[in-house]
């Protein structure tokens, strides 16, 4: 068992496909599929369940899967160190994050952090599946860092800081019956006709939690996975959505009413994987996001 037979296996449990993993690693299918079956050989064991629409990791490679991963980032976390020795950061990056949230200056940190080590590189993941796909990656190991929508108690097992929030509150169009209040309770939403992110983002799971939570119902008619997509959605009366005040409070085709019996806050986090060493370079990100540092250092330039 070697190091390039486990980033072979990895590349094919994360792709699901010999062909995507032998195109991610710029291999043919062939060597993909002998490299796979060398290190079957060398374990003694199946690694993957194969059919002729899927592979699926065997129970033997979900085994190995979280082991080959630790063992890759050691490898990664020592090439990246010894770059480092006298040059400063160097390496990769794979970070998630969500799309079209401006709650934190994510692209702001980056470039700060870009022009102080330009040798790093990042590989950007947006979040098809919004918070809980970028948990799911964090725990997988295909991500480094992502910043997600969460509190750290809603993911116990990542190391989870809040970097913003913002109240979530009831955005309806300017002439929707409810425009002219400040407030309602949450009760009294249940019976509107809702716009919403899809299951797995974060505002969708808030909304859902608390109504369950009190015996409570709604429907939601349309889905999205953009955010800028549902108050879109509000501003022209498709329906009502749960949203973050930040995002409607200059918007003049929408108006956002507080809940008055319900303190439901929306998060920007930065998390990482609780089980993980992270190398050098996503450690230094981590700890400027969580510092506060690269806005200050911003200002200043």
């Amino acid at each position: 068992m070697d190091n390039r037979q486990l980033e072979v296996f990895v590349a094919v449990a994360r792709e699901g496909s010999f062909t995507r993993a032998g195109a991610q690693l710029h291999l043919v299918q062939s060597a993909v599929s002998a490299t796979v079956a060398a290190l079957e050989a060398d374990l003694g064991q199946r690694l993957f369940e194969r059919t002729t629409r899927q592979v699926r990791t065997s129970a033997a490679g979900e085994t190995l899967l979280p082991h080959a991963i630790s063992i890759l980032d050691a490898f990664q976390a020592a090439r990246d160190a010894v770059r480092s020795v006298g040059a400063g950061l160097a390496g990769s990056l794979r970070i998630g994050y969500l799309t079209n949230v401006t709650l934190f200056d994510v692209p702001g940190l980056l470039g700060r952090f870009a022009i102080d080590h330009p040798d790093v590189t990042m590989h950007l993941a947006p979040a098809a599946s919004g918070t809980a796909g970028l948990a799911e990656a964090l725990r997988r190991g295909d991500l480094d860092l992502a910043f997600l929508s969460a509190s750290p108690l809603d993911y116990p097992d990542l190391d989870v800081d809040v970097l913003a929030t913002s109240p979530l509150g009831l955005a309806v169009g300017r002439t929707h019956p409810l425009a002219g209040q400040r407030s309602v309770a949450l009760a009294d939403t249940a019976a509107l006709r809702f716009a919403d992110l899809r299951e797995g983002f974060a505002t969708r799971t808030l909304a859902d939690v608390e109504f369950h939570r009190r015996g409570l119902r709604r429907e939601v008619r349309i889905e999205t996975s953009d955010i800028n997509d549902t108050a879109a959605l509000v501003r022209n009366g498709l329906g009502v959505a749960f949203l973050p005040q930040y995002l409607v409070e200059d918007d003049d085709g929408v108006h956002w009413v507080e809940i008055e019996d319900a303190a439901l806050v929306m998060s920007v986090s930065i998390a990482t994987a609780r089980d993980r060493r992270l190398g050098a370079a996503a450690s230094r990100l981590a700890e400027i996001a969580r510092a506060g540092i690269w806005a200050e250092v911003r200002t200043d330039s």
